[in-house]
């Protein structure tokens, strides 16, 4: 006669002393499912969704010139790139940066475009008058440009709108800066150094005049190949 335990030390009641050990029981089933011994298996949580990342957009504020000037200013990039090997400038039109590139998101092109309307209209519009051509070479950029006059117009247009943009948008001091040299970009950074120093020269000395009147601001927006304009802003209102 023999008798059956049940009990800790055995798994459905097998003969005493033959039984298997409950925890080596566990153990095996852990390796058959491929689970690490010892390790607690969490039920399965549900997947919740990610929330979508915000998408932030690069804008910028420029005043640009009439179809004649804008035309020949064009022409005269053409004509330099095919020269000195430098298309960069070619990519984008012609304009006089009021603030530059910075970065936003969507949301708040409601509020911006309302803000720019009415700075705009309490704007008079006024004459911009180019003179010639300057150059600047930086550790990391090199630049020539044709000059744009520092009217007491344009330069108050400057600082009454980096005033807006700090005020009422939480701009900061390196972003929306009081420091204005106004310009419209010949040939931006792809001109080699060489290239650069005769072409310095030569533009430096060369004669360019033109004038047109600005009547609007823009906000422009960038599509991830190009500028476009989102928002145009009449100057002295409708």
């Amino acid at each position: 006669m023999h008798y059956e335990r049940k009990g800790p030390g055995l798994v459905n009641g097998g003969k005493f002393g033959h039984g298997q050990p409950r925890q080596e029981q566990q153990n095996n089933d852990r390796r058959r499912n491929g689970t690490p011994q010892g390790k607690q298996v969490n039920p399965r949580k549900p997947l919740r969704p990610k929330k979508p990342k915000k998408e932030s957009k690069i804008y910028f504020i420029a005043l640009l010139p009439n179809a004649a000037v804008g035309k020949e200013i064009i022409r005269m990039k053409q004509a330099f790139a095919e020269f000195y090997d430098a298309r960069k400038a070619l990519t984008v039109l012609p304009y006089i940066t009021i603030q530059v590139p910075f970065t936003a998101d969507p949301v708040m092109e409601k509020d911006l475009c309302e803000a720019l309307t009415d700075f705009a209209s309490g704007m008079k519009p006024f004459d911009v008058q180019l003179d010639g051509f300057g150059a600047v070479s930086l550790e990391t950029r090199r630049l020539i440009f044709f000059n744009v006059v520092k009217s007491p117009s344009i330069m108050h247009l400057h600082k009454e709108l980096i005033l807006l943009l700090r005020k009422e948008f939480g701009f900061s001091n390196m972003l929306a800066k009081y420091g204005f040299n106004p310009h419209i970009s010949l040939a931006l950074n792809d001109i080699a150094e060489g290239a650069f120093e005769v072409a310095k020269q030569e533009y430096e000395e060369k004669e360019f005049h033109a004038a047109f009147k600005v009547n609007n601001l823009y906000l422009l927006r960038h599509t991830g190949t190009a500028w476009e304009v989102l928002h145009k802003c009449k100057l002295g209102g409708e």
